[in-house]
């Protein structure tokens, strides 16, 4: 499935495998398409397969290909089967006499259900018999409650209780004298939870009983084979200790490295063997000081993640067995000689639209100036005649605004007038200096009468600073970048020689678009050195050794530059589709107005695509007060450990042109905005600066900020026992992701009517970019970076287009967000060979939710202080192109297309390669 075969590792593997193969090697990912919809007799044909369960998977199709097509399998499709039952796999294991805790078993469904040619295959390869039905046995509780007794068997508690599914994660630990803990797959960064109540087995399904093992250290080993020579191992905190897992920046669960014995190494070859899994992960649990070690679950296809050292050596192994397969003589007709190749489905293009990455946080004043006052007069003179908005940026004009404000003082402000004055000339005075300082000047005009000159009605000054790119968004597209390219070399290489990039004039913007075409197109470092990555500093990334180099290699060294070297396309700057539109801002302000109605009580319950956790067991108002009263507490402990703590001292280093007392200013913006107002007038859109800023700090200043927070100023950037910060942000995302999403229209006529506003000339040129591609001959893939309205608005008008979705509740959209990620509007293409009148096309849409973590406050962070790009997930199925063309389309018809809509002169450009923040490294960057 692409979920699987599209993944990081995959590509991170089969991107080397062909590298180090010299092309002798070609990749064919089948895809969904492929996979669900087409029979086997028109999937690729290949020489070996990787195929593996998944969610969705039909296995039973695969088996199916393989009776026909005969390739050789990494890993065996019918065992797979086995590891659907926990109580087959405890079986097996059994048999290959490896070890694993006590267990009984509760069989109330007759047993485990085997099929004929499974349990012949299962006798045949390990002599092991299978199957048999099982009689359902007495059970009953010892009569203090700590013991399960199973047919006269007793068993003490602590013990384990499983599902005996597979698929089933819901596994509870009884403990005794009462109580347990649930375990659960993993949600966010929690993966259990205390019960006190659970003191009675469940009898609504059929169980193995585990006698539960004190492990070393709380932690549990998972293990990684590729054959039965290279295993790899990494150690874990076990669910049972808290519950809460800590991730790396890629929001992977952080692991460590760790060795196995000879004899643990032997098991692993015994497991990967017996299963006839060739790449295979499996659960162990360690404990007498590392003298016992048993066995608790195979899992069948698994890699290990964000380690360079690994990918490097299954890449290795598998390009020589693929090479092995192709010199034996007793292999069946290749794939490359088959007289007819079936017609299959082919990714054609490739249309993305991404938001910029990591930037620091945007604070403005804003001031609405009274036409016709006198006093107002020296800010109309800076619009210099201008009927559209004008933006000030450079010092001389900044300047000029101070001037404006001193002859405004002298034409007779007063009063509030003269407090905003003075609160304008003090942020110019102390702002003018810093990154991503500017000023916009907004004019409205009276409507166009004929015979009347239009007359300047109102005025907008909007002062910012802030805004701007930062060192970790310099990873973040860079990383992006070369996914991308990695991932459609995998789909079709051939897209990459006809590229298209569109950027905003937003600064952050071209930044983000400069550097990811600069790694889409770098050949030279299309796979990291695995010297690199066991210095990368990141402990999951450390390198393991187990294993030596596999017997036989035909290893063929690898080329580091496999593709031809190409230079990016210049970037195409497009501000009538990507800068920000005022086309909706009366709407949107209106829809701001009213966002207090989310915060209603049970309007949760009422508004299904609203966004509210179940665990949060209280209404949004009760979470708006808790947030006050939080803000309110960290307010005082703030103040007093300014005065009482060299703050200077505590961060030695600070990036992103940060300062403490920025750092201040920024917070005692936020405690006036919620602290000092009354709660029923309190404004539900402040909700986004606050977690905004929570997750900044978080990731750029993290001991500064636990240590200014904290009741005893310690200076630590590792959470303390005292968790309000965690519960602040908490209760921050949980309004945030009911809210953010609706200030861009409440009910759905109010979405799709700011959507057209604002983005409706971007669905346009997407669409007509699936048109062309379809059109044309050429494979293609075009990209768009904006800013955060477009990707919201965008996305509400896909929603609104009657299309069939697959999943309606939209994540977060962070930094690097895209429709999707790598792959968001894709067209593919299946030719049978008769003509352009007999291809097929099909559209698949996917989301990406980018640069995000589950809980900030608790990744492990390097020096980069970078979120990783989450994987994409999709949004449908795959769709006949038509309907999604005609779907897409019905909002083109809400407002007239202009026939004039092209620039008098030819759009910028900007040469990604000679682009400055394209080719430097920033002062900050650690």
């Amino acid at each position: 499935m692409d979920v699987k075969a599209r993944s990081k590792a995959m590509r991170e593997i089969l991107t080397r495998l062909v590298e180090r193969s010299n092309g002798a090697i070609e990749v064919k990912v089948f895809g969904d398409k492929v996979i669900l919809d087409e029979d086997v007799e028109n999937w690729p044909r290949c020489d070996v397969l990787i195929s593996f369960f998944s969610t969705d998977f039909p296995l039973d199709k695969a088996i199916s290909y393989v009776k026909l097509r005969h390739p050789y399998c990494i890993n065996d499709l019918p065992p797979q089967a086995l590891l659907w039952d926990r109580r087959l796999v405890g079986a097996v294991l059994d048999h290959l006499k490896v070890p694993t805790p006590r267990r009984l078993e509760v069989s109330r469904d007759g047993g485990p259900k085997v099929d004929d040619e499974l349990r012949d295959l299962m006798k045949k390869k390990i002599g092991i018999a299978l199957g048999g039905f099982q009689v359902t046995p007495e059970v009953t509780m010892s009569e203090d409650g700590n013991a399960i007794i199973i047919d006269g068997q007793v068993m003490e508690k602590p013990f384990v209780e499983k599902p005996v599914s597979g698929e089933d994660h819901n596994v509870y630990i009884y403990f005794r004298g009462g109580g347990g803990r649930r375990l659960f797959r993993k949600v966010g960064n929690k993966s259990s939870e205390l019960d006190p109540h659970l003191n009675f087995p469940r009898t609504d399904g059929s169980y193995i009983y585990e006698k539960f093992v004190d492990v070393d250290n709380s932690e549990d080993i998972k293990v990684y084979t590729v054959g039965k020579e290279y295993t790899h191992a990494e150690t874990r905190k076990s669910p049972f200790v808290d519950g809460v897992v800590r991730r790396n920046t890629e929001g992977k669960e952080i692991r460590f490295i760790t060795h196995l014995s000879e004899e643990e190494k032997e098991w692993a070859a015994r497991i990967s063997e017996g299963f006839g899994q060739m790449v295979c992960g499996f659960d162990m649990l360690r404990c007498d000081n590392g003298k016992t070690s048993q066995v608790i679950d195979v899992n069948g296809w698994s890699f290990v993640k964000g380690n360079d050292t690994y990918y490097d050596k299954a890449a290795e192994i598998l390009a020589s067995l693929c090479l092995q397969v192709a010199a034996s003589p007793e292999r069946p007709l290749p794939a490359a000689e088959a007289t007819v190749e079936e017609p299959t489905w082919l990714l054609k293009a490739n249309v993305t639209v991404f938001r910029h990455a990591d930037r620091t946080p945007k604070q403005k004043l804003k001031f609405n100036f009274p036409i016709g006052e006198r006093w107002t007069q020296p800010f109309v003179t800076l619009l210099n005649g201008e009927r559209e908005e004008i933006i000030l940026r450079e010092r001389a004009q900044l300047n000029r605004i101070a001037t404006a404000v001193e002859e405004a003082k002298g034409l007779g402000a007063d009063g509030e007038d003269l407090v905003k004055l003075t609160q304008l000339n003090n942020a110019l005075f102390s702002k003018i200096d810093l990154p991503g300082t500017k000023a916009q000047l907004k004019p409205v005009y009276s409507k166009k009468q004929p015979g009347q000159v239009r007359k300047l009605t109102k005025l907008t000054l909007v002062f910012k600073w802030g805004g701007e790119f930062t060192h970790s968004a310099r990873y973040q597209s860079r990383d992006l970048g070369e996914n991308m390219k990695k991932d459609i070399s995998i789909m079709n290489k051939e897209i990459l020689k006809n590229v298209k990039i569109y950027t905003s004039s937003e600064r952050r913007v071209v930044a983000s678009a400069e550097i990811f075409a600069t790694a889409l197109f770098d050949t030279s470092t299309s796979t990291t050195s695995s010297t690199l990555s066991a210095n990368s500093g990141a402990p999951s990334s450390r390198s393991s050794t187990d294993g030596g180099p596999s017997s036989g290699s035909q290893f063929v060294p690898r080329r580091e530059n496999s593709m031809p070297a190409q230079r990016p396309p210049k970037l195409i700057v497009r501000k009538d589709l990507l800068d920000d539109s005022n086309a909706a801002k009366d709407l949107m302000d209106d829809v701001k107005k009213r966002l207090k109605i989310l915060l209603r009580p049970g309007e949760p319950e009422k508004r299904p695509e609203l966004t509210w956790p179940k665990s949060m067991k209280k209404e949004p108002v009760e979470v708006v007060k808790e947030v006050i009263e939080l803000l309110s507490k960290f307010r005082d402990i703030m103040r007093r450990n300014w005065e009482t703590m060299d703050v200077d001292k505590i961060q030695e280093r600070w990036c992103c042109g940060d300062e403490p007392w920025l750092f201040r200013e920024r917070w005692e913006k936020l405690f006036e905005d919620f602290c000092d107002v009354k709660q029923e007038k309190f404004d539900p859109s402040r909700v986004s600066e606050l977690y905004d800023t929570i997750k900044y700090c978080a990731l750029h200043h993290r001991t500064f900020l636990f240590s200014i927070f904290s009741e005893h100023g310690e200076g630590t950037d590792q959470p303390s026992q005292d968790r309000r910060l965690h519960e602040l942000y908490g209760r921050a995302k949980a309004l945030f992701d009911l809210v953010a999403p609706q200030e861009y229209g409440i009910e759905p006529e109010e979405k799709e009517e700011i959507g057209v506003l604002t983005s409706l000339p971007l669905l346009r040129n997407v669409v007509g970019d699936l048109e062309r591609a379809r059109n044309n001959e050429e494979c293609s893939l075009t990209l768009y970076f904006t800013k955060e309205s477009h990707i919201h608005t965008l996305v509400n008008l896909v929603l609104l287009s009657g299309l069939p979705i697959a999943n309606r509740r939209i994540p977060e959209l962070d930094y690097c967000v895209s429709i999707c990620r790598t792959r968001p509007f894709e067209l593919y293409e299946r030719n049978h060979g008769r003509g352009k009148s007999d291809k097929e096309y099909s559209i698949k849409l996917s989301l990406s939710e980018g640069a995000h973590s589950s809980n900030v406050l608790d990744s492990a962070l390097d020096a980069r202080h970078s979120l990783n790009v989450q994987p994409r997930r999709k949004l449908t199925q795959h769709l006949p192109y038509s309907l999604v063309i005609e779907r897409l389309s019905k909002h083109f018809g809400r407002v007239s297309e202009d026939d004039d809509t092209g620039p008098d002169t030819p759009y910028e450009t900007i040469d990604a390669l000679q682009a400055p923040v394209a080719s430097s490294t920033p002062a900050d960057d650690p």
